[in-house]
């Protein structure tokens, strides 16, 4: 016998069993309103029923390839169900024929017997030798997303086959119409599986004859009617007995519910409390279709029966979980109405004095106004299903701290679930954390522009103690010999006096400085079990809570810092997590400032080095400088330095190589110890700045990366004369001042040759040289473009600042300026220097002259008999000067420099028989002796015009001559020659002690 369509009747006298069939799918077509767990479990129980298996199995697939787990089994009591939870070619291969074959394969498919032994544990022994597997595939929109199985111990026939498959036809459309109701952020399919939520159930079948009111139960709705508290002895299985046990408040609703199922041939479903004979209450589903004879007439009803009483408790339980909710719930209808309010909502607007049931809540609660609530509800209600999200503030009544809350929505069926949560505590804590965290980064930036020690003290004291509250602070530099203070604040005088008395004891206290690891101190008793030593110190203190924190970087111990707090605390995990971080970046940057202080005192030892350091004393020149490094640089490469030379002259010479830094002080230290080097040869100065040009070179070519593009300047200055010799090699021009001071300062026209090292074709080729004649008491300012600015060309600013200072410092009175008066306009000029972006030098000269009476020059014949006369000159000078304790060795150098140059040397031309045209003029020429009183020494000076230079000779003991410069060097204090434009000349010097002058 066929099956008619839904509703219908069969249409001839065929097989019963078709028929049967027919009416299950019908159940299973009927499943409206069911929710996707309970179609697949009615697709279990129908399938295992229809087929006459011993379970039925619905299988999903897993969010890993080629995985099914289980979603619904019948049938299978849970322990032996959990075998077949999870089902993966990976772990199962042996299941060739299962579920995972059926997708694959997209039609029915039996596994015939054996089963794998893992899909057997728990079973009854040889149970698995018996049993297959019939499965077909269940789709959704067209593509397998699970099985539906069945496990059987007989062959499955085509009628067993074609029912299983219309089953799961039928299965795939239910389960995508209850999907519709979902929401979920994943595919059904797809989401990962609840073991606890997939259970077995015991689904009883009943059958109802409506002529005889017989009902007939089976084994398994026996045992959920006896479950239920009833003895199924009692009602003689009768419907009557069985409606008599319905609660009397749903008795009506069952009555009428059976009459419409029968009367309109459509599905009975209903679920309903029954009465036990002890009087406990249970829950019943119950489903069913009316079924007719042969002759068409309604005949008898058949369907199922499920206990459902713990998933109704559980409901109630879950209705109760939200009545007793901490945070107000409402629920909400087509009006904004509240239709159900939890206690802590209802409470909520008792306490404002209004009902809540009922209103509008934004209108009700005059605090919910404005807060966007409506804006919420009508998201929610665009969007069912899905939550919408609010925050609001509340500002306290009593201007105390404003509430927070978080407010989220939802539409469920036409009513919108609105939940707020107070979450005041939480934006307090991120708040302080955000607040926290801005001091954190305030600290780092502190410390990041600490330089100095000190200044990291300075950070720490300034942003630690407001980060965590504390009262008192104590820092040690542990970088030196020995531990030091480098910070304290919040202690008294007598704390810190005791401290650094104990730390310059015998016994230091190494409990704070020595510690490998923090220590957290909580209270005074604590302190006093932990290091009873020093409790007293501790008392002084006035604190009451510790945390010793070592400063380490690495396995180096940089210092130590104790915070402290006036109340006793207890230190917070999280606490003690920051206090370990702030340690670590305290420690980082003490060690980086400590680098920093040895570094720049390395850099300032180094340029003290290579800078003249105190300027010598010079003859008729009174000189004062400065040097002032780049900002950010502790070395540069400017320059300056005075020599004196023999003959009273000066050499004063300023430089500039290109850059600040290290690399540049190198090479300026090579260049001016090169013209030290050169300036004691006692070269003109045109030739030391070809010399400096052949340094620059080689340095350059040495370096090609690093060019060592540099200008000098040299001023050779004669007190003598008055006259200088200035040689610029790319330098800017000196300025000079005159006397009287009323005038700007003037720039020396002073044409420059190519800087240092550039002009590689003039290496070695003097320099242009400039004469200038100076007034005495005129002042040469010499200078770096360090002092003019990154831009300027011009010493404007530096030549208005030195006539400022000269007019607002008068009264040389014609004489030349002192030190301190020097020192001044050093001081003016570079404080009116307009940047810091080069590093600069600064040298200013005084210049004045030699007494005349003080020089004594003579020409003589370049003769033997002049030695006679030159002794006779300077016996007599030297008595005039008061010095005839220098008559003796000044007698003697004379004759011996006199008598080297008759005999070595060629004369001088005689300039006054030339003039004269004097006859009698000398045939070898003249010699000139010249005699300097200069302060402290007497220089005797001899010139020649040959430019032979003299040099000591190492005689035998027979050789007559070759001894006199041997003896000029035992005589005087030093001798030495240099060239003149003429040729040269020979020069010794004697100093005057205080017991030289004449009585």
């Amino acid at each position: 016998m066929t099956a008619s369509p839904a509703g219908g009747r069969p249409e001839d006298t065929g097989d019963a069993e078709a028929a049967m069939d027919a009416l299950r799918l019908e159940l299973a077509a009927a499943a409206e309103g069911m929710a996707d767990v309970d179609v697949l479990r009615l697709a279990a129980q129908q399938a295992a029923v229809g087929v006459g298996g011993l379970a039925g199995l619905v299988h999903l697939a897993g969010p890993e390839e080629n995985t099914l787990l289980l979603a619904a089994a019948a049938g299978l009591p849970a322990r032996l169900a959990q075998a077949w939870e999870r089902i993966s070619r990976v772990d199962s291969p042996a299941l060739a024929g299962a579920d995972t074959e059926t997708m694959a394969r997209r039609e029915v498919t039996w596994s015939p017997p054996p089963l794998p032994p893992e899909r057997c544990a728990g079973f009854p022994g040889g149970w698995e030798t018996t049993v297959g597997v019939l499965s077909v595939p269940i789709t959704a929109g067209g593509t397998p997303v699970g099985a539906l199985s069945v496990l059987t111990s007989r062959v499955p026939d085509a009628a067993r086959r074609a029912f299983l498959a219309g089953l799961a036809r039928t299965t795939s459309r239910q389960l995508l119409r209850a999907r519709r109701w979902r929401v979920a952020l994943a595919p059904w399919w797809q989401e990962p599986a609840r073991p606890r939520a997939v259970q077995p159930v015991r689904l009883g079948t009943w059958a109802w004859d409506l002529a005889t009111g017989r009902l007939d139960i089976d084994q398994v709705a026996e045992e959920v009617i006896r479950g239920a508290g009833l003895s199924p002895d009692r009602w003689a299985s009768r419907i009557d007995a069985w409606f008599s046990r319905v609660h009397p408040d749903d008795r009506p609703a069952v009555d009428a519910e059976a009459e419409r199922a029968l009367e309109t041939d459509q599905l009975y479903a209903m679920e309903y409390r029954v009465v036990g004979e002890d009087g406990r209450i249970s829950w019943m589903e119950a489903r069913g279709k009316g079924e007719y004879d042969k002759a068409g007439r309604l005949a008898r009803m058949t369907g199922t029966v499920l206990d459902i009483t713990a998933r109704r408790s559980q409901h109630e339980w879950l209705a109760g979980l939200l009545e007793l909710h901490p945070e107000p719930i409402d629920v909400l209808d087509a009006d904004n109405r509240v239709a159900w309010a939890n206690r802590a909502s209802r409470g909520m607007a008792a306490e404002k004095g209004t009902q809540i049931v009922g209103a509008v809540p934004w209108e009700a609660l005059p605090g919910l106004r404005g807060r966007g609530l409506p804006q919420l509800v009508d998201r929610a209600r665009t969007a069912p299903g899905s939550l919408a999200f609010l925050e609001m503030e509340l500002p306290a009544e009593d201007h105390g701290a404003s509430a927070y809350y978080q407010v989220r929505a939802v539409e469920v069926g036409g009513h919108v679930a609105v939940q707020r949560a107070d979450v005041t505590e939480q934006r307090r804590a991120e708040r302080a954390a955000a607040e926290r965290t801005q001091r954190v980064a305030d600290l780092n930036a502190a410390l990041a522009m600490a330089l100095e020690t000190t200044d990291v003290a300075d950070a720490v004291t300034e942003h630690v103690l407001p980060l965590f509250g504390a009262t008192g602070l104590v820092m040690h530099d542990q970088t030196g010999p020995g531990p030091r203070i480098l910070g304290a604040v919040g202690y008294p005088e007598k704390f810190l006096a005791e401290l650094k008395r104990l730390e310059h004891s015998s016994r230091p206290p190494v409990e704070i400085t020595a510690m490998s690891a923090p220590q957290y101190v909580s209270s005074t008793e604590e302190f006093a079990r932990r290091w009873p030593r020093l409790e007293s110190l501790a008392r002084l203190g006035r604190k009451q809570a510790w945390a010793v924190l070592p400063l380490l970087v690495g396995e180096q111990r940089v210092g130590s810092c104790v915070i402290s707090w006036a109340d006793p605390r207890p230190f917070r995990a999280e606490e003690r997590t920051l206090l370990k971080a702030v340690a670590t970046l305290i420690a980082q940057a003490l060690r980086n400032a400590r680098l920093y202080e040895q570094t720049r005192a390395r850099a300032e030892r180094l340029q003290r080095e290579l800078l003249p350091g105190e300027l010598p004393g010079l003859v008729g020149v009174t000189a004062a400088a400065r040097y002032r490094a780049a900002a950010g640089q502790d070395v540069g490469g400017d320059w300056y330095d005075t020599v004196p030379l023999p003959g009273g002259r000066v050499l004063a010479v300023i430089g500039d190589v290109m850059g600040h830094g290290l690399e540049q002080a190198i090479i300026m230290g090579i260049i001016r110890h090169a013209v030290l080097v050169m300036a004691t040869l006692d070269m003109p100065a045109e030739d030391i700045m070809a010399h400096l040009g052949d340094v620059a070179a080689r340095l350059e070519r040495r370096t090609p990366d690093a060019p060592s593009y540099a200008t000098a300047l040299i001023v050779l200055y004669d007190p003598t004369a008055g006259s200088c010799r200035i040689v610029n090699a790319g330098h800017p021009p000196p300025l000079i001042l005159r006397p009287d001071g009323q005038e700007p300062p003037r720039t020396l026209d002073v044409p420059p040759s190519p800087p240092l090292g550039v002009a590689d074709d003039a290496a070695g080729v003097p320099s242009t040289v400039t004469q200038v004649d100076v007034e005495p008491g005129s002042v040469l300012i010499l200078y770096t473009n360090g002092l003019l600015g990154a831009d300027a060309t011009h010493p404007g600013p530096l030549a208005e600042a030195a006539t400022t200072y000269a007019a607002a410092h008068p009264g040389t009175g014609g004489r030349a300026p002192d030190t301190a008066w020097l020192e001044g306009l050093c001081q003016a000029i570079v404080t009116g220097s307009p940047t810091r972006r080069d590093d600069a030098a600064l040298l200013v000269l005084s210049a004045d002259r030699v007494p005349a009476g003080h020089i004594a020059a003579w020409d003589l014949p370049c003769a033997a008999e002049s030695a006679r006369s030159a002794r006779a000159l300077v016996t007599d000078r030297l008595a005039g000067w008061a010095l005839t304790s220098l008559v003796d060795p000044l007698q003697l150098i004379v004759s011996e420099l006199i008598g080297n140059t008759v005999r070595h040397a060629s004369g001088l031309p005689d300039q006054n028989a030339q003039n004269s045209q004097n006859d009698q003029s000398h045939p070898s020429g003249m010699v000139r002796l010249r005699l300097l009183h200069l302060e402290t020494r007497v220089v005797c000076e001899v010139y020649d015009g040959s430019e032979a230079t003299p040099r000591v000779r190492h005689p035998a003991l027979t050789d007559e001559f070759g001894r006199g410069l041997q003896l000029v060097a035992l005589s005087s204090d030093g001798w030495g020659a240099r060239y003149t434009e003429g040729g040269k000349c020979v020069w010794a010097r004697l100093d005057i002690s205080p017991v030289a002058t004449a009585p």
